[in-house]
């Protein structure tokens, strides 16, 4: 899943904003369930992100899972050590050709309208994410031949392409929730409950929701808050709390300054979460989680050929199709240094898409020859030996003779997010470097929705952005094949680069089919070293996962992995933590109430917020001017 994605600001003012925005939330939850907020055992969150969509059809970035894991299930979920255990899914077996697979689908689960969780959900989904190109379930079902059948109420079979083991229940591959048949079902036929427009299993917002976990969505306000509520129907362990409500603020300073409003945040800049390190009230983790963020460039969306698939589009400069520019990029960016400088030490150097978290013995890590390595002279060697010179001496070398656009200049648009500091605060470290091998950079900060437009037109050429993987890499390795691409200028593609090598997605193949783990890590390693060489990211660093908490709110937190992985385990599927929250109060035995394990009062914050707001507003009044950072 796409990272950047708990930074989305929002043009308000930083605590006044965050402050009116939590008293309106809490009323407006006080009136829906018939009951002030001090009966109910609520737990608040904030990040600085806004979800790309609560529907898994169309869902893809990495905060929109933190919504998904307390209310769907996967068919195999894995445990804190990414070893595979049953979820909706309690057994599978494998044919003797391994080319048919039959899951047993519980019979235990009840969605929360009161309808039964049945195999038929199961296969319905499959089929639905295969045939209506969903954004990121689709990578895991291209091996399958042909749709997903039921056998009857509690099993579902399907065949594949070729052997594998993929499917086999013994690693947790298919990252996908199982969705309520009976309510897309009546969206395919144009049925939408929400009344969206078009009605289609994609543009369905899903707000209200039906799930089969422990929490569903209740309500959803862009630029302020998500709320879910307890599944009525839900047959596991009974949480503790009733409300799961998350907060979006501006920003890091407008959200450490709310800690005394929300009971846990994720933070993305460094210098914010250190200062928040020596509070006595607030524990810190700076997580290990999979996650790599990455300098990409446009390898050619306006050059590729044509097939049924993509459309040459966009308007990349041509020097990026050349992997000797690329890996020449790729040397001039000192990874240490952004660790040190940028990170202020937290993460670790990047190098393969396949981050250190993942399952054991998938990672590739380049050495000696294979590194390329920090060098800015063999850079610009590298560079002058391919003919890109600065025949003018004005600093910036030019496209060689016999090339796309002989005499063009090496002036690169390098996007960064505005979403995301660190992404800010990379760029003239990598403008320097590559200054210093005669590549010049334009930095044009833009917010995360806006490059994701840009990156689907292919009208860029460098962009700063980032990765949260699966455990498995087969679903990074999937996002960099051929029919990964953005495919006509408009449409969301996870290839962003547009990278596309046709050795590469027979790999990417042979590793699906090879039915021996070390046999698959062999290839799932030429495909890092591959992907590497040819320099369509250079990964800048792997992240961590700043995450800052009230310790006298709430215990029970799981990381994943541990001990300091993902505080709220973002990314499987049924998350426990939801099962083992609680207040401080009821875990000491001392009985306080919800309101006390939360602290200020709703009617004392929207008293804080209306001050505020008459100030903000005369203030406004005053400047009569804001700035629209989308422009």
């Amino acid at each position: 899943m796409r990272r950047g994605t708990r930074t989305r600001p929002w043009v308000v003012l930083m605590l006044a904003g965050a402050i009116a925005t939590g008293s309106r939330a809490q009323v407006a939850f006080a009136q829906d369930t018939g009951s002030t907020t001090d009966e109910r055992v609520v737990f608040t969150w904030g990040g600085t992100g806004e979800p790309s969509s609560l529907n898994p059809m169309s869902g893809y970035l990495g905060l929109d899972a933190y919504f998904w894991t307390p209310q769907y299930h996967l068919l195999i979920d894995f445990d804190e050590n990414f070893d595979a255990e049953p979820s909706l899914a309690t057994k599978v077996e494998t044919s003797d050709d391994n080319m048919t697979f039959t899951y047993t689908i519980s019979d235990e689960f009840v969605w929360s309208d009161g309808e039964p969780v049945t195999a038929e959900d199961a296969a319905y989904t499959m089929n639905l994410y295969k045939n209506n190109h969903a954004y990121l379930p689709q990578g895991y079902l291209t091996l399958i031949d042909g749709d997903v059948r039921l056998i009857d109420d509690t099993h579902i079979q399907f065949d594949t392409l070729g052997p594998t083991s993929l499917y086999s229940g013994e690693v947790p591959y298919m990252i996908f929730y199982i969705l309520p048949k009976h309510v897309f079902e009546e969206v395919e036929k144009g049925n939408c409950p929400d009344g969206a427009d078009p009605c289609t299993p994609k543009g369905y917002e899903n707000v209200p929701s039906v799930g089969s976990g422990p929490f569903t969505i209740a309500e959803y306000e862009i630029g302020e808050f998500v709320r879910m509520e307890r599944n009525p129907h839900w047959t596991g362990p009974e949480p503790v709390i009733d409300e799961i409500i998350y907060r979006s603020f501006k920003n890091d300073d407008a959200l450490s300054q709310a800690l005394i409003q929300v009971d846990f945040a994720y933070i993305t800049t460094p210098n914010v979460f250190d200062s928040l390190t020596n509070r006595e009230d607030i524990g810190t983790v700076a997580g290990s989680i999979p996650s790599f963020s990455e300098i990409g460039v446009n390898t050619g969306s306006a050059y590729q050929e044509a097939d049924g698939y993509f459309t040459p589009h966009g308007d990349g400069h041509p020097a990026l199709t050349d992997v000797t520019v690329r890996q020449a990029i790729r040397m001039a960016i000192n990874s240490d240094e952004l660790v040190d400088k940028v990170l202020l030490g937290y993460g670790s150097a990047g190098d393969s898409i396949v981050p250190p978290v993942t399952l054991p013995g998938a990672r590739w890590v380049p050495e000696g020859e294979d590194k390329l390595a920090w060098d800015i002279p063999a850079a610009n060697q590298l560079l002058e030996d391919a003919g890109y010179v600065d025949s003018d001496g004005d600093g910036v070398r030019e496209m060689p003779p016999g090339s796309l656009e002989p005499g063009r200049p090496l002036e690169f648009r390098y996007y960064v997010r505005t979403n995301e500091q660190t992404s800010v605060d990379a760029a003239p470290f990598v403008s320097e470097w590559l200054g210093q091998i005669g590549i010049e950079t334009e930095v044009i900060a833009v917010t995360t929705g806006r490059l994701g437009d840009i990156v689907n037109g292919g009208t860029y050429d460098m962009y700063s952005w980032g990765w949260y993987p699966g455990v498995d890499p087969d679903a990074v390795l999937s996002w960099m094949t051929c029919d990964q691409r953005p495919p006509d200028g408009s449409t969301y593609g996870n290839d962003d680069s547009y990278y596309c090598n046709p050795e590469y997605d027979q790999m990417y193949l042979d590793q699906q089919q090879a039915l021996d783990v070390n046999d698959r890590w062999d290839i799932v390693h030429e495909m890092q070293k591959i992907f590497y060489e040819d320099a369509a990211y250079s990964i800048m660093w792997y992240d961590p996962q700043f995450q800052a908490y009230r310790t006298d709110r709430f215990t029970g937190y799981n990381p994943q992995p541990p001990p300091n992985g993902d505080l709220l385990e973002g990314f499987g599927g049924i998350s426990s933590v939801w099962l083992t929250l609680e207040p401080v109060s009821e875990a000491e035995g001392g009985g306080g109430s919800s309101a006390e394990a939360r602290g200020v009062s709703p009617l004392l914050w929207a008293g804080i917020a209306a001050v505020l707001v008459i100030g903000a507003i005369v203030l406004f009044a005053r400047r009569r001017r804001v700035s629209d950072e989308d422009s």
